[in-house]
Protein backbone atom coordinates (compact mmCIF):
# COMPACT_ATOMS: atom_id res chain seq x y z
CA UNK A 1 0.00 0.00 0.00
CA UNK A 2 1.26 3.75 -0.58
CA UNK A 3 2.02 5.73 2.24
CA UNK A 4 -0.26 8.41 2.71
CA UNK A 5 -1.42 11.18 4.71
CA UNK A 6 -4.70 12.25 4.90
CA UNK A 7 -5.90 15.83 6.02
CA UNK A 8 -8.51 18.53 6.21
CA UNK A 9 -12.22 18.37 6.01
CA UNK A 10 -13.38 14.70 7.12
CA UNK A 11 -16.55 15.22 5.13
CA UNK A 12 -15.45 17.09 2.45
CA UNK A 13 -14.92 15.55 -1.15
CA UNK A 14 -11.69 13.88 -1.60
CA UNK A 15 -8.63 15.22 -3.43
CA UNK A 16 -5.67 12.89 -4.08
CA UNK A 17 -2.64 14.20 -4.54
CA UNK A 18 0.24 13.11 -6.54
CA UNK A 19 3.86 14.43 -6.99
CA UNK A 20 6.73 14.61 -9.43
CA UNK A 21 9.63 12.07 -10.08
CA UNK A 22 11.92 12.46 -7.33
CA UNK A 23 9.61 14.23 -4.59
CA UNK A 24 7.24 12.85 -1.76
CA UNK A 25 3.95 14.34 -0.68
CA UNK A 26 5.70 16.87 0.91
CA UNK A 27 5.96 18.56 -2.06
CA UNK A 28 2.19 19.48 -1.96
CA UNK A 29 2.43 21.19 1.88
CA UNK A 30 1.98 24.90 0.40
CA UNK A 31 -0.87 24.36 -1.72
CA UNK A 32 -2.63 22.72 1.69
CA UNK A 33 -4.00 26.17 3.19
CA UNK A 34 -6.11 26.22 -0.21
CA UNK A 35 -7.69 23.42 0.22
CA UNK A 36 -8.25 21.75 3.80
CA UNK A 37 -10.99 23.91 4.68
CA UNK A 38 -13.71 22.20 2.32
CA UNK A 39 -11.48 18.86 1.10
CA UNK A 40 -9.98 15.84 2.44
CA UNK A 41 -7.02 15.86 1.19
CA UNK A 42 -4.97 12.63 -0.01
CA UNK A 43 -1.11 12.78 -0.34
CA UNK A 44 0.43 9.53 -1.31
CA UNK A 45 4.19 8.94 -1.63
CA UNK A 46 4.57 7.01 -5.36
CA UNK A 47 6.19 3.69 -5.23
CA UNK A 48 10.35 3.80 -5.09
CA UNK A 49 9.96 7.42 -3.25
CA UNK A 50 9.60 8.78 -0.05
CA UNK A 51 8.48 6.04 2.30
CA UNK A 52 6.50 3.75 -0.61
CA UNK A 53 9.33 1.42 -0.47
CA UNK A 54 6.89 -1.75 -1.28
CA UNK A 55 6.74 -3.44 -5.24
CA UNK A 56 10.09 -1.75 -6.37
CA UNK A 57 11.48 -3.62 -8.58
CA UNK A 58 14.92 -5.06 -8.72
CA UNK A 59 16.72 -5.62 -11.57
CA UNK A 60 19.78 -7.26 -12.56
CA UNK A 61 23.08 -4.95 -13.85
CA UNK A 62 22.06 -3.65 -17.24
CA UNK A 63 18.70 -4.76 -17.82
CA UNK A 64 15.27 -2.33 -16.80
CA UNK A 65 12.60 -2.63 -14.72
CA UNK A 66 8.84 -3.55 -16.47
CA UNK A 67 7.21 -0.67 -14.80
CA UNK A 68 4.39 1.70 -16.35
CA UNK A 69 2.26 4.27 -14.92
CA UNK A 70 -0.57 2.62 -15.91
CA UNK A 71 0.84 0.36 -12.64
CA UNK A 72 1.62 3.53 -10.66
CA UNK A 73 -2.43 4.31 -11.17
CA UNK A 74 -3.39 1.52 -10.51
CA UNK A 75 -1.51 1.62 -6.90
CA UNK A 76 -3.62 4.88 -6.65
CA UNK A 77 -7.18 3.27 -7.30
CA UNK A 78 -5.72 0.73 -4.24
CA UNK A 79 -4.99 3.29 -2.07
CA UNK A 80 -8.50 4.55 -2.61
CA UNK A 81 -10.08 1.16 -2.52
CA UNK A 82 -7.98 1.07 1.06
CA UNK A 83 -9.33 3.82 2.37
CA UNK A 84 -13.14 3.26 1.35
CA UNK A 85 -13.09 6.26 -1.43
CA UNK A 86 -15.42 5.32 -4.30
CA UNK A 87 -14.72 8.83 -6.49
CA UNK A 88 -12.65 11.80 -6.26
CA UNK A 89 -10.96 14.61 -7.99
CA UNK A 90 -6.95 14.16 -8.41
CA UNK A 91 -4.05 16.91 -8.92
CA UNK A 92 -0.84 15.68 -10.22
CA UNK A 93 2.40 17.45 -11.57
CA UNK A 94 4.77 15.73 -13.75
CA UNK A 95 4.84 12.37 -13.22
CA UNK A 96 2.07 12.69 -10.61
CA UNK A 97 0.00 14.28 -13.55
CA UNK A 98 1.03 11.45 -15.81
CA UNK A 99 -0.35 8.93 -13.39
CA UNK A 100 -3.82 11.70 -13.15
CA UNK A 101 -3.72 11.28 -17.04
CA UNK A 102 -3.96 7.35 -17.05
CA UNK A 103 -6.78 7.30 -13.94
CA UNK A 104 -8.86 9.53 -16.18
CA UNK A 105 -8.43 7.07 -19.17
CA UNK A 106 -8.59 3.59 -16.62
CA UNK A 107 -11.12 4.84 -14.61
CA UNK A 108 -13.27 7.65 -15.97
CA UNK A 109 -15.81 6.74 -13.17
CA UNK A 110 -14.01 7.41 -10.01
CA UNK A 111 -12.31 10.62 -11.05
CA UNK A 112 -14.55 14.20 -10.36
CA UNK A 113 -12.33 16.99 -11.56
CA UNK A 114 -8.28 16.63 -12.76
CA UNK A 115 -5.72 19.03 -11.98
CA UNK A 116 -2.25 18.52 -14.02
CA UNK A 117 0.28 20.50 -13.81
CA UNK A 118 3.77 20.90 -15.26
CA UNK A 119 3.23 17.79 -16.81
CA UNK A 120 2.79 16.27 -20.69
CA UNK A 121 1.39 13.72 -21.93
CA UNK A 122 4.83 12.30 -23.72
CA UNK A 123 7.78 13.33 -21.58
CA UNK A 124 10.06 13.56 -24.35
CA UNK A 125 12.17 10.44 -26.32
CA UNK A 126 12.47 7.27 -24.04
CA UNK A 127 16.39 6.92 -24.24
CA UNK A 128 17.30 10.14 -22.04
CA UNK A 129 15.05 8.18 -19.62
CA UNK A 130 16.63 4.71 -19.53
CA UNK A 131 19.87 6.38 -19.72
CA UNK A 132 19.06 8.34 -16.64
CA UNK A 133 17.88 5.27 -14.85
CA UNK A 134 20.92 3.38 -16.06
CA UNK A 135 22.88 6.07 -14.42
CA UNK A 136 20.76 5.87 -11.28
CA UNK A 137 21.50 2.27 -11.25
CA UNK A 138 25.38 2.68 -11.47
CA UNK A 139 26.37 5.65 -9.82
CA UNK A 140 23.21 6.31 -7.05
CA UNK A 141 21.41 9.44 -6.38
CA UNK A 142 24.04 11.84 -5.28
CA UNK A 143 24.98 13.28 -8.86
CA UNK A 144 21.16 14.10 -9.41
CA UNK A 145 20.76 17.18 -6.88
CA UNK A 146 22.22 20.05 -9.11
CA UNK A 147 21.01 19.35 -12.73
CA UNK A 148 17.23 18.98 -10.96
CA UNK A 149 17.83 22.04 -8.81
CA UNK A 150 18.42 23.81 -12.36
CA UNK A 151 15.71 22.36 -13.59
CA UNK A 152 12.94 22.33 -10.55
CA UNK A 153 13.41 26.12 -10.13
CA UNK A 154 14.56 29.04 -11.64
CA UNK A 155 18.20 30.59 -10.46
CA UNK A 156 19.05 31.28 -7.17
CA UNK A 157 15.30 30.20 -5.58
CA UNK A 158 16.74 26.78 -4.09
CA UNK A 159 19.07 28.72 -2.03
CA UNK A 160 16.63 30.49 -0.45
CA UNK A 161 13.69 28.45 -0.07
CA UNK A 162 13.69 26.32 2.57
CA UNK A 163 11.35 23.77 0.92
CA UNK A 164 13.11 23.74 -1.91
CA UNK A 165 16.13 22.58 -0.28
CA UNK A 166 13.93 19.81 1.78
CA UNK A 167 13.15 18.39 -1.66
CA UNK A 168 16.59 18.14 -2.98
CA UNK A 169 17.97 16.62 0.45
CA UNK A 170 15.40 13.77 -0.06
CA UNK A 171 15.76 13.44 -3.39
CA UNK A 172 19.86 11.95 -2.76
CA UNK A 173 18.54 9.83 -0.37
CA UNK A 174 15.87 8.30 -2.38
CA UNK A 175 16.23 4.28 -3.39
CA UNK A 176 18.14 4.23 -6.50
CA UNK A 177 16.12 1.10 -7.45
CA UNK A 178 13.40 2.96 -7.01
CA UNK A 179 13.75 5.92 -9.08
CA UNK A 180 15.73 4.64 -11.78
CA UNK A 181 11.93 2.47 -11.75
CA UNK A 182 10.22 5.17 -12.33
CA UNK A 183 12.13 6.34 -14.95
CA UNK A 184 11.01 3.22 -16.58
CA UNK A 185 7.94 4.01 -16.44
CA UNK A 186 7.96 7.77 -18.22
CA UNK A 187 9.88 6.41 -20.54
CA UNK A 188 6.52 4.19 -21.91
CA UNK A 189 4.04 6.81 -21.43
CA UNK A 190 2.56 8.24 -24.43
CA UNK A 191 -0.96 9.19 -23.85
CA UNK A 192 -1.02 11.35 -26.98
CA UNK A 193 -3.02 10.16 -29.21
CA UNK A 194 -5.56 9.27 -26.20
CA UNK A 195 -6.11 12.58 -24.72
CA UNK A 196 -9.30 13.17 -26.44
CA UNK A 197 -10.89 10.00 -24.71
CA UNK A 198 -10.21 11.88 -21.65
CA UNK A 199 -14.00 14.05 -20.68
CA UNK A 200 -13.46 15.05 -17.03
CA UNK A 201 -13.45 18.38 -15.95
CA UNK A 202 -9.95 19.59 -16.38
CA UNK A 203 -7.99 22.29 -15.41
CA UNK A 204 -4.12 22.69 -17.21
CA UNK A 205 -1.58 24.82 -15.43
CA UNK A 206 2.07 25.26 -16.83
CA UNK A 207 5.13 27.25 -15.15
CA UNK A 208 5.89 30.41 -17.48
CA UNK A 209 10.16 29.63 -17.01
CA UNK A 210 9.32 25.92 -16.78
CA UNK A 211 12.10 23.64 -18.97
CA UNK A 212 11.01 20.50 -18.20
CA UNK A 213 7.98 20.53 -19.39
CA UNK A 214 7.69 24.08 -20.94
CA UNK A 215 4.31 26.12 -21.84
CA UNK A 216 3.91 24.63 -25.41
CA UNK A 217 4.29 20.89 -24.30
CA UNK A 218 1.85 21.28 -21.81
CA UNK A 219 -0.39 23.39 -23.87
CA UNK A 220 -1.00 20.20 -26.24
CA UNK A 221 -2.94 18.75 -22.90
CA UNK A 222 -5.29 21.93 -22.97
CA UNK A 223 -5.72 21.77 -26.38
CA UNK A 224 -6.37 17.45 -26.94
CA UNK A 225 -8.46 17.25 -23.62
CA UNK A 226 -12.20 18.71 -23.82
CA UNK A 227 -13.54 20.63 -21.50
CA UNK A 228 -10.45 22.02 -20.28
CA UNK A 229 -9.09 25.30 -18.47
CA UNK A 230 -5.61 26.80 -19.30
CA UNK A 231 -3.15 28.95 -17.11
CA UNK A 232 0.76 29.65 -17.25
CA UNK A 233 2.06 31.21 -14.10
CA UNK A 234 4.77 33.49 -14.60
CA UNK A 235 8.37 33.08 -12.65
CA UNK A 236 7.64 29.27 -11.94
CA UNK A 237 9.62 26.54 -13.41
CA UNK A 238 9.53 22.67 -13.25
CA UNK A 239 8.06 23.05 -9.53
CA UNK A 240 5.70 25.56 -9.87
CA UNK A 241 3.74 25.12 -6.94
CA UNK A 242 7.14 26.05 -4.74
CA UNK A 243 7.90 28.61 -6.79
CA UNK A 244 4.51 30.11 -7.08
CA UNK A 245 2.72 28.53 -4.20
CA UNK A 246 -0.31 31.22 -3.89
CA UNK A 247 -0.84 31.13 -7.42
CA UNK A 248 -1.11 27.35 -7.80
CA UNK A 249 -3.00 27.28 -4.51
CA UNK A 250 -5.40 29.75 -5.48
CA UNK A 251 -6.22 28.31 -8.84
CA UNK A 252 -6.46 24.91 -7.75
CA UNK A 253 -8.64 25.61 -5.18
CA UNK A 254 -10.83 27.94 -7.16
CA UNK A 255 -11.28 25.16 -10.02
CA UNK A 256 -12.24 22.58 -7.44
CA UNK A 257 -14.66 24.29 -5.23
CA UNK A 258 -16.39 25.27 -8.58
CA UNK A 259 -19.55 23.42 -8.40
CA UNK A 260 -18.37 22.03 -5.09
CA UNK A 261 -22.55 21.05 -3.77
CA UNK A 262 -22.81 18.35 -6.23
CA UNK A 263 -19.57 16.89 -5.61
CA UNK A 264 -19.70 13.18 -4.47
CA UNK A 265 -17.37 12.66 -1.51
CA UNK A 266 -15.56 9.26 -0.51
CA UNK A 267 -17.01 7.34 1.70
CA UNK A 268 -15.28 7.22 5.18
CA UNK A 269 -11.10 8.04 5.83
CA UNK A 270 -10.02 9.78 9.26
CA UNK A 271 -8.39 13.12 8.94
CA UNK A 272 -4.84 13.29 9.63
CA UNK A 273 -4.17 9.51 9.41
CA UNK A 274 -0.73 8.48 8.42
CA UNK A 275 -0.34 5.30 6.92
Amino acid sequence: MLYHLVSGNPHGPVVLMGSSLGTTSRMWENQLPYLEKDFRVIRFDTTGHGQSLEGIQQTAPGESSKATVADFATQVLDLADHLGVDTFSYVGLSLGGAIGQQLALDAPERIEKLVLTCTAAKFGQPQIWQDRAKAVRENGMGWLREPSAGKWYTEGFADQDKQAQVLLEELVVLDPQGYATACDAVSRFDATDRLGQITIPTLVIAGAQDVSTPPAVVEVLAQGIPNTEFHVVDGAAHLGNIEAPEEFGRLIGEFLRRDLSTARTGESATANQAS
